[in-house]
C-alpha cells in the first residue's frame, strides 16, 4: 500500500486511552493498510481517572440530551480536546479518529484529498451509520463525492474538520448535553457538512469483520465500567415531551412531501454505502 502525504498545516489524529495499547495496535494497523503513515495518537480523557471531569462543559438540558453518562462527557472532551489542539497548532484542517475503526484501503487517499480543499466544508464524515438516513444531491470535495448530510447521524468515529469549524464546535460546546455523534452532525445554518459517499470507514462493531477481532477492540473499554455508565438522567417530563415534539415534527415534514422533493432533486435517502473492501 502505497503512503499518502499529507498536505502541508494538516493533521490526523486518533483518540485512544492510554490502559487499552490493545486499540492502539489495532489503529496503527489500520493507518498502514489505508496509507497514513504520519497519524498521531491522542490520549483520550479517561472517565475512571479521578480528577479527569472536574472540568468539562456538560450541562444538564442544554442540548438535545438532558442527562449524559461520565463515559459520554469523557467521550466528549476527548473530542473537544482534539479540536482545541488544532486551533492551537493552526491547523488549517484534521482528520479525527475514534480507535476501533476499520478502514479502507482507499481511506488514506480520500483524507488527503479532503484535507487539501478545507474551504469546502466545516464537517466531513468519513464512516458508515448504522441507520437509514437522508442526504442531499452527490458534490465532490477535492474529486471525492460526498453528500450534505441533512440530519443527525449515529456515529462520528472518523471526520475531517476545517480549521473554522474546530473553532465554530469550540464555541458551541462551552455548554453541552448531546452525545458527541448528534453534536457535530446537527443541522445549523453555518454548518456545511458532508458524508463521504461511499464511507471509507466503519466501527469494528458495525462490521462482519468484528468475530475476527480480539475482544479490548470490539467492545470499548468505557462502556464496560459501571461506574462511568451510571446514573442516567433523562430530564423533567418537560424536556422530554418537548423532544418527542421536535422529533415528530421532523418525521411529518418528510413524510408530508420533503422526501419526495429531495429525491427529485438527486437525494439520497437509505443506508450509507461501504467502499468495497469494508465489510458491513
Amino acid at each position: 500500500m502505497g503512503q499518502h502525504e499529507l498536505p502541508p498545516k494538516t493533521g490526523v489524529f486518533y483518540i485512544n486511552l492510554d490502559r487499552v495499547p490493545a486499540r492502539r495496535d489495532f489503529m496503527e494497523r489500520q493507518f498502514a493498510h489505508a496509507g497514513l503513515s504520519a497519524a498521531v495518537r491522542f490520549s483520550a480523557v479517561d472517565g475512571q481517572r479521578t480528577g479527569a471531569l472536574d472540568q468539562n462543559s456538560y450541562v444538564p438540558g442544554t442540548g438535545s440530551r438532558w442527562g449524559l453518562k461520565q463515559s459520554e462527557i469523557a467521550c466528549f472532551e476527548s473530542h473537544r480536546a482534539v479540536w482545541q489542539a488544532a486551533v492551537d497548532q493552526d491547523l488549517g484542517a484534521v482528520a479525527v479518529f475514534e480507535d476501533d475503526v476499520e478502514m479502507s484501503s482507499s481511506a488514506g487517499r480520500v483524507v488527503t484529498n479532503i484535507l487539501n480543499e478545507s474551504s469546502k466544508f466545516d464537517f466531513v464524515k468519513l464512516d458508515y451509520s448504522p441507520r437509514e438516513l437522508r442526504f442531499g444531491a452527490l458534490q465532490t470535495v477535492g474529486a471525492v463525492d460526498v453528500r450534505p448530510m441533512l440530519e443527525m447521524a449515529p456515529s462520528a468515529a472518523a471526520y475531517v474538520l476545517s480549521n473554522a469549524a474546530c473553532r465554530k464546535l469550540l464555541a458551541w460546546s462551552t455548554a453541552y448535553s448531546d452525545h458527541l455523534d448528534d453534536f457535530v452532525s446537527i443541522p445549523r445554518a453555518d454548518w456545511r457538512m458532508f458524508q463521504c459517499f461511499p464511507a471509507v470507514g466503519v466501527q469494528v462493531i458495525w462490521s462482519q469483520h468484528q468475530e475476527q477481532t480480539q475482544e479490548d477492540v470490539k467492545v470499548s473499554e468505557r462502556s464496560r465500567d459501571r461506574k462511568t455508565n451510571s446514573g442516567l438522567d433523562k430530564g423533567p417530563t418537560w424536556f422530554r415531551l418537548r423532544r418527542e415534539l421536535l422529533a415528530a415534527q421532523r418525521k411529518l415534514y418528510w413524510r408530508m412531501g420533503g422526501q419526495k422533493r429531495l429525491i427529485r432533486k438527486g437525494g439520497f435517502v437509505g443506508f450509507i454505502p461501504c467502499a468495497g473492501d469494508l465489510n458491513v
